[in-house]
């Protein structure tokens, strides 16, 4: 079947114990939620966090997906999941299915979870997914047993929600929160000590695409404030040669990935190509590229090319891709003193 319309497919990620599923919970608890269905995925046998999720709200279609990583293994069964949900019979007062909420284990990193919804089978589904990760503000040092997950899950992210925020000092907050713009300066940071506030402001998606404004706003502020950088994340900005074609584009963009692999966390390009007349929009998470897009009500004239790699700079990329037709430099230095790194690992 086709033709589903503006179905929100949310993944939500975050470390181990930085608070997803009481995210999850709190948000099916405040609202009719007849249009949400959840797939909660979990390492293991015994799904603990879809017990909890279903006996706080026992009126949701609720899939478990168990034995391992759902961004491996179980790529087929997310898959057919998300397909069964989608054209699962509504009762007469439901009204359409608006939104699917896939909550991962805390091991797990969005880009290959991605890649599997790009099967064939969703290619029609007109689903729009987004990333959303959580992060514990007050043990935020427990990052530091598996840094490659959670700055995979932290840099993917459109949306980052702090948590525990009420149980810590105001400047220690802020001090957290430059940690995680250090990793994505590109997302939008939930700090609020208001619950109701940062549970609706993180189930939020937004399907119109902006000017690139909040990109430019970001990597401005963050190449005022270098020292605020993360030692091992790269935020790159890049500048496209004049008159490029959109060939050149996808050819570059293969070649970053094949290049940097698992290091690269993050990409999100507003072009204009020789041969469009609208600027073309590419984001990617991983290695996964969403299908170009053009931009219609695009107004501006600049280009926005940002890239987050992991352990990869600009001079290495630059070497590796000779004559590239997109230049990167390094929006933000490399920290270099371990002053105020609260623990995490570098």
């Amino acid at each position: 079947m086709t033709g589903h319309q503006n179905v929100d497919l949310i993944i939500l990620c975050g470390f181990l114990g930085s608070g997803k599923t009481s995210l999850l919970v709190d948000f099916l608890s405040q609202r009719n939620l007849n249009d949400t269905a959840v797939i909660i995925n979990e390492a293991g046998e015994i799904g603990i966090d879809g017990a909890l999720v279903a006996d706080e709200n026992s009126d949701i279609p609720l899939t478990l997906l168990s034995n391992g990583c759902v961004c491996c293994s179980l790529r087929s069964s997310l898959v057919y999941t998300v397909e069964q949900l989608l054209d699962a019979p509504r009762a007469d007062n439901a009204g359409p299915l608006k939104r699917i909420v896939l909550e991962t284990s805390g091991l797990s990193k969005p880009g290959p979870i991605l890649a599997s919804l790009a099967d064939p089978a969703l290619a029609n589904r007109n689903l729009n997914v987004s990333v959303l990760s959580t992060f514990d503000v007050e043990n935020g040092d427990g990052h530091a047993v598996s840094f490659d997950e959670s700055a995979a899950q932290l840099a993917a992210a459109q949306r980052i929600v702090l948590t525990k925020v009420d149980r810590i000092e105001a400047d220690v907050l802020l001090e957290h929160e430059r940690y995680v713009r250090s990793i994505n300066p590109v997302a939008k940071i939930i700090a609020e000590t208001d619950r109701a506030i940062a549970v609706a402001q993180a189930f939020q998606t937004e399907h119109a695409v902006k000017a690139g404004d909040n990109w430019r706003q970001y990597l401005s502020t963050m190449e005022r404030s270098p020292n605020r950088s993360h030692p091992r994340i790269h935020v790159l900005k890049g500048q496209a040669k004049d008159g490029i074609a959109w060939d050149d584009v996808a050819n570059w963009l293969d070649d970053l990935a094949g290049f940097c692999g698992e290091r690269l966390l993050r990409t999100k390009l507003i072009v204009r190509v020789s041969d469009c007349p609208d600027p073309i929009l590419i984001q990617g998470v991983g290695t996964v590229y969403d299908t170009p897009r053009r931009l219609t009500r695009q107004n501006s004239d600049v280009d926005v090319i940002v890239v987050i790699t992991r352990d990869v700079d600009a001079r290495a990329i630059a070497e590796q891709l000779v004559e590239s037709p997109i230049f990167l430099t390094e929006a933000l230095l490399p920290q270099t003193s371990r002053k105020q790194n609260f623990g995490f690992a570098t």
